[in-house]
C-alpha cells in the first residue's frame, strides 16, 4: 500500500534509446511504445532500474538503505525485500519537432493534457497540499502560444507539414502554466514553442519523427564493416519531456537507520536530494544517450 505519491517530469537532456528489442520491420531495434497508442514511453522497470543503478553507484556505503527502498535479492542470508517504492510508466508530455522559424516546437494534443489531468486528480488525495496542482488548460487543436513559429499568414511549417493555427488565450495559459511546472526550462521559451495539434497529427509525429540512426561495426582485422554488421536504432529525441508517479509507502519489516515510514523514505529520497537529479537511461551510455533530468512537481 502506497501513501504517497510524487509527481514529476523527466526531460531527456541528450537522445534516449529506451528499446523495446530486437524486431523484424524498418528499424530493428525500436523504442518503447503504448500499444493502444502508439506514443513512446519509458517503462517502469527501465525507469526504476536506471535510478537503482545511478544511486548503487553514487551512493555504495547505503546499500541496505537502498535495499530497503527498491528491494533486495536472495542474499547469503537468503532472506527477501520488497521494494517499498513504485514508479510508473513514464509518459509522454511535450514532443519536439523541427519548424520552419524557431527552430522546433513542442507539440501536445487534447489526449495527453486530458490524461495528465485525469491521473493527476486521481492522486491528489495523495499529493500533499503543497504540491497540490491546477489541471492544465485544453485548448483546441491547431493552437499555438505565440507568433513565434509562424511562417506566413497564420500558417507553421513542422516537418513538411503545414498547419492553419491561431493563437489562443488558452494555448498561451497552457504554456505559461507548463513553464512555471518545469521551472529553469522555461529559459528554452516554451511559451513560445508551444502547439496544441489534434490527436491524429501527434499521433503521426511521434510515431514518424523519432530519430532513426544507422549503426555500423567495424572489424578490427579488415578495418571495414562486418558482414551483417548494419542496424538500424530508434531514438526519442532531446528535449522531449515525460512525466511520472513516484509511489511510496511503508518499509517493508523493521526498517532500518530511521527509515520506516513512507515519510522517511520520502526524506530520504525525495526531500534530503538522493533521488537522481541527472542519471542514464537506455542503451547507448558509452554514446551520451540516455541522459535524462528530473523536474519535481
Amino acid at each position: 500500500m502506497y501513501s504517497i505519491v510524487r509527481p514529476f517530469v523527466l526531460h531527456a537532456v541528450t537522445s534516449v534509446h529506451a528499446g523495446s528489442g530486437s524486431e523484424i520491420g524498418l528499424v530493428d531495434l525500436p523504442i518503447q511504445r503504448e500499444k493502444h497508442t502508439g506514443f513512446p514511453k519509458i517503462e517502469s522497470s527501465s525507469l526504476k532500474g536506471a535510478v537503482r543503478y545511478h544511486m548503487v553507484q553514487a551512493l555504495p556505503e547505503e546499500k541496505k538503505e537502498l535495499d530497503l527502498i527498491f528491494g533486495a535479492d536472495r542474499g547469503e542470508e537468503s532472506v527477501t525485500q520488497a521494494s517499498a517504492i513504485a514508479l510508473s510508466d513514464a509518459r509522454v508530455l511535450l514532443f519536439p519537432v523541427k519548424s520552419l522559424r524557431g527552430v522546433f516546437a513542442w507539440i501536445t494534443c487534447p489526449h495527453v493534457l486530458e490524461r495528465w489531468n485525469q491521473e493527476m486528480s486521481i492522486h491528489q488525495e495523495t499529493i500533499s497540499k503543497e504540491n497540490a496542482f491546477q489541471p492544465l488548460p485544453v485548448p483546441a487543436p491547431n493552437t499555438v502560444s505565440s507568433d513565434r513559429l509562424m511562417a506566413v499568414n497564420g500558417r507553421i511549417v513542422l516537418e513538411e507539414y503545414t498547419f492553419d493555427v491561431t493563437i489562443s488565450r488558452e494555448a498561451q495559459q497552457l504554456a505559461e502554466q507548463l513553464a512555471t511546472l518545469i521551472g529553469e526550462y522555461s529559459r528554452l521559451r516554451l511559451p513560445e514553442r508551444l502547439v496544441v495539434l489534434s490527436d491524429d497529427d501527434f499521433v503521426d509525429f511521434v510515431k514518424l519523427s523519432t530519430e532513426v540512426n544507422a549503426r555500423i561495426r567495424i572489424s578490427h582485422e579488415t578495418g571495414t564493416v562486418d558482414n551483417g554488421a548494419l542496424w538500424y536504432e530508434e531514438n526519442v529525441p532531446p528535449e522531449t519531456f515525460f512525466y511520472s508517479f513516484l509511489y511510496i509507502g511503508h518499509a517493508r519489516g523493521n526498517g532500518i537507520n530511521g527509515l520506516t515510514t513512507a515519510n522517511d523514505i520520502e526524506q530520504y529520497l525525495v526531500k534530503s536530494g538522493k533521488f537522481p537529479s541527472v542519471f542514464q537511461l537506455g542503451g547507448n551510455s558509452t554514446l551520451g544517450r540516455g541522459m535524462m533530468r528530473t523536474i519535481w512537481l
